[in-house]
């Protein structure tokens, strides 16, 4: 039994007439003839009495009839409920982002967000990748915005954009007027500056540095990119940064990488079941908006994987 063929009983029932029926449900006159044979077939009795004409429904079949329209009816309430539930973005969520990705994307969105949609709070809070996969399966947090692919079934992922990696070093430790660097040239210089153990992002520089692992005096532990920058600042050394931390007021030199670029895939990471389809449209109109146009235009890039 399906809802299609309770819509052509009823049609039928209104029409009391097969082809007329069949073309106000925008099929043919066989199909809605054979459709509710089957359903017949499968009740064991017979909805219309069609030895009259104009037939008309049997006993059975007007309970029948009686009882698909009340069901009709609240399947159509449902569709309107859920209609509605997916088009509101009244309430409060909650949104895990990686430490790495906090700091430049938040203060570029959070203003204009709120703005835009004043019943909807967000409670964003920064989370390792690993704290916020096992969020999103606990229903914990609602979204999730992180370096992917994640490769969860729960997990639904919807991309931003692309992130290229930046050299970051002391002063004079290459000519002023370089303008790209390799990765290949990065890989005999002394004294890389990591985030501590946990972070993915420290994984991925590892992933383009690999030969680079040379102690230093100094052991620092850091979960802040800025942190790393200002060791790199005071104590030489380089570290990479994602391009988004480069500003204005850096002491270090930056160099973009040659074409091409090492990046990371920034998502949005939401559970199967989220049913929030315009919310994450309109954080990911939003991101869209405020972040550099080539992160998502540019296809010359290198996809690290972060695990």
């Amino acid at each position: 039994m399906t809802l299609q063929q309770l819509e052509y009983v009823i049609a039928l029932d209104t029409y009391r007439h097969f082809v007329t029926a069949a073309e106000k449900c925008f099929v043919t006159q066989p199909t809605i003839t054979i459709q509710v044979k089957k359903l017949e077939d499968e009740i064991g009795f017979s909805i219309f009495d069609k030895s009259k004409s104009p037939f008309k429904p049997t006993n059975l079949g007007e309970v029948f009839i009686n009882k698909t329209k009340v069901i009709l009816r609240e399947v159509s309430e449902l569709k309107n409920m859920v209609n509605t539930e997916l088009d509101s973005m009244d309430g409060v969520y909650r949104i895990g982002i990686i430490p790495t990705v906090s700091p430049y994307l938040i203060p570029l969105i959070s203003g204009s967000f709120s703005e835009k949609y004043q019943n909807t709070t967000l409670i964003i809070e920064e989370m390792q990748t690993e704290n916020i996969i096992a969020a999103l399966q606990k229903r914990e947090i609602d979204i999730g915005i992180l370096v992917t692919p994640l490769n969860e079934s729960f997990i639904r992922e919807i991309k931003l954009y692309n992130e290229p990696f930046v050299f970051y070093g002391q002063k004079g430790l290459f000519p002023k007027d370089k303008k790209v660097v390799s990765a290949k040239e990065i890989e005999n210089l002394d004294n890389i500056w990591l985030l501590k153990s946990g972070h993915c992002f420290r994984n991925q520089v590892l992933n383009i540095c690999s030969k680079n692992t040379s102690p230093k005096s100094i052991q620092f532990q850091s979960g802040s990119i800025e942190a790393l920058k200002k060791m790199v600042d005071n104590y030489g050394g380089f570290t990479l940064v994602p391009e988004m931390a480069i500003n204005k007021n850096d002491i270090g030199c930056h160099i973009n990488f040659e074409d091409p670029k090492p990046i990371r895939e920034i998502s949005i990471a939401v559970h199967h079941s989220l049913a929030k389809d315009s919310l994450i449209d309109a954080i990911r109109v939003e991101v869209l908006e405020k972040i550099p146009t080539e992160f998502v235009k540019n296809n010359r890039f290198i996809k690290i994987n972060w695990k």
